[in-house]
């Protein structure tokens, strides 16, 4: 049996698979610090002027940080500790996409949507799916589960169960997670506190380029109202303090009495007062030494 044409054949579809494994979808505008492009292209570390592939994995380290320039326009930023893959991209002649969807599993992206129309972008996390509606939004993809923050235009945001929740004003967040989709799930000052770590691309955009900028780092100060985990009471309202009352007058003390004579015993219920002669006198008599009005005789 002649195999040759099957060899050709397989040989022939290798080459069809290889050529649409690299097939070029977009470069990156600038890159700093450690991202690596494996799957799609060779494996290689990503630079200004990196041709970004179809199926291309891209990972950042802590630091990391890709701006990536697609065909139809669109704008990804790779992140610190993002994980993201361009799963899938079809486009036509016009230089429009007619599919794009991009897979992230963990860290921080951006995403900008380019001159496609809105139905050909999809956002998929192991925690759900992102429809994008003419739009840019930051995600962070932690522990806690998927946290999105809009920056302009509108998402549809969607858990793994298909519960679904659009978002459609600047500045609002959403986290994902089992337990469906969530929205204004912290305060400003959580948010403020922790926005480094949930949204970094939105707190520093000086490492961005302008195209790749959305102004967005008063979000996480002006427009975040969500409510927080943990319950925090309100401050009592402080008590006013008063002006201490003035103390009580003290009773007036008794007019001293005339100490008796240290030389006559007084002899109090006897009936009788004794003079300072020492004589003796009725009651209602008063008598002293001089003169006794009233003395018996």
């Amino acid at each position: 049996m002649n195999l040759a044409p099957y060899a050709a054949a397989v040989i022939i579809f290798a080459a069809l698979s290889t050529i649409a494994l690299a097939e070029k979808v977009g470069t990156t505008v600038e890159a700093t610090r450690t991202v690596r492009a494996t799957g799609g292209g060779k494996p290689r570390l990503v630079l200004i002027d990196t041709d970004i592939f179809a199926n291309d994995r891209l990972r950042a380290n802590a630091s990391g940080n890709a701006q990536i320039r697609l065909i139809d326009g669109t704008k990804i930023v790779v992140g610190p500790n993002a994980d993201v893959k361009i799963d899938d991209f079809v486009f036509d002649q016009n230089k429009t996409v007619k599919r794009l969807t991009i897979s992230a599993t963990r860290g921080a992206f951006r995403f900008i949507s380019g001159n496609s129309k809105h139905t050909a972008y999809k956002i998929k996390t192991p925690n759900g799916t992102i429809g994008v509606r003419g739009t840019a939004f930051d995600v962070t993809i932690t522990n806690r589960g998927t946290n999105i923050a809009l920056l302009r235009g509108a998402v549809n945001v969607c858990d793994r169960g298909q519960r679904c929740q659009e978002i459609k004003n600047r500045c609002d967040y959403a986290l994902v997670n089992r337990r469906g989709v969530t929205r204004d799930r912290l305060n400003s000052e959580v948010l403020h506190t922790q926005a480094q770590a949930l949204f970094p691309l939105l707190v520093n955009e000086t490492r961005l380029r302008r195209p790749f900028k959305q102004y967005a780092s008063g979000c996480t100060v002006r427009r975040a109202k969500l409510v927080p985990d943990k319950i925090v009471p309100a401050r009592p309202a402080p008590v006013p303090i008063s002006a201490p009352a003035a103390p009580d007058p003290p009773e007036p003390s008794p007019p001293d009495a005339s100490p008796p004579d240290p030389g006559v015993p007084n002899n109090p219920g006897n009936g009788q007062a004794v003079g300072n002669s020492g004589e003796k006198f009725n009651d209602g008599q008063r008598g002293n030494s001089t003169n006794a009005p009233g003395r018996n005789k």
